[in-house]
C-alpha cells in the first residue's frame, strides 16, 4: 500500500509538473499538539511532539498551487481503551497529502495562502506487538510565504490534519423527492506550526 501511493504520488505530480509555470521545494520542521483519538470502546491519547517532512508546491498559475506534502510526527500514544494495559506505545505518523493551494500577492515579497487536501495516513507503531494500518486523511492549511529573493523564502503555517474513521453514502427518495448524503468521521485532530525554506525554480 506505502509503495503503491508513493508511485501514484510521483506520477500524479510528475503530470503536473509538465505544465508548472514554477516549483517550490519546501524542507520544514515544527510542533503538533497533543491529540486523543476516541472510538467505541475507549480512545488512544497521542503526546505533542515535533514534526517534520517536505513539500512540493507546482504553479498552475500566478496564484494557484498543486501541493504534494509528506509529513511525519514521531510520538507516543497510550492506549484507554478498556480491558487493554495503559503503556506508551511509540509510534510514527505519515501523512501522504495532495492538495490545491490558493496563494493571495499582497506584494511580490509576501504572499499569504490557504490549502485543502486529501490523501492518507499511515499510522506505524514501532513495537511488533502492535499493527501498522492505513487511514484516509484530509488536511487544511494556512500561512504566508515570505519570499527574499526570486529563489528563496521562507514558509510559516498553521496546519489541521484528520484522519477519517469512518464514513458512508446514503440515498433515499420518496414523494418529496429524492437525495444522497455523504458523511465522514474524525475524532482525531493533528493541530500543529511549522515553518520552512523555500527553494523556488522558474517564474
Amino acid at each position: 500500500m506505502k509503495r503503491t501511493l508513493l508511485t501514484l504520488l510521483i506520477l500524479f505530480s510528475a503530470l503536473f509538473l509538465a505544465q508548472a509555470q514554477r516549483v517550490e521545494i519546501t524542507p520544514f520542521g515544527g510542533y503538533v499538539f497533543p491529540a486523543r483519538w476516541n472510538a467505541s470502546n475507549g480512545s488512544l491519547y497521542f503526546y505533542g511532539n515535533a514534526q517534520y517532512g517536505g513539500i512540493l508546491d507546482i504553479g498552475m498559475s500566478r496564484v494557484v498551487d498543486i501541493e504534494l506534502m509528506y509529513n511525519r510526527i514521531d510520538t507516543k500514544a497510550s492506549s484507554e481503551a478498556i480491558g487493554y494495559p495503559y503503556d506508551d506505545v511509540p509510534l510514527s505518523e505519515n501523512y501522504y497529502m495532495v492538495g490545491v493551494t490558493k496563494n493571495f500577492r499582497v506584494n511580490p515579497t509576501v504572499s499569504p495562502f490557504l490549502g485543502m487536501s486529501l490523501g492518507g495516513l499511515y499510522l506505524a507503531p514501532k513495537t511488533s506487538q502492535y499493527y501498522s494500518y492505513w487511514f484516509f486523511a484530509m488536511g487544511v492549511n494556512g500561512g504566508a510565504k515570505i519570499y527574499f529573493n526570486k529563489f528563496v523564502g521562507i514558509r510559516l503555517q498553521a496546519q489541521l490534519l484528520m484522519p477519517v474513521q469512518s464514513g458512508g453514502f446514503s440515498f433515499y427518495y420518496g414523494t418529496g423527492g429524492g437525495g444522497s448524503t455523504v458523511y465522514l468521521n474524525s475524532t482525531l485532530f493533528d493541530f500543529g506550526f511549522t515553518g520552512g525554506l523555500i527553494f523556488r525554480i522558474g517564474r
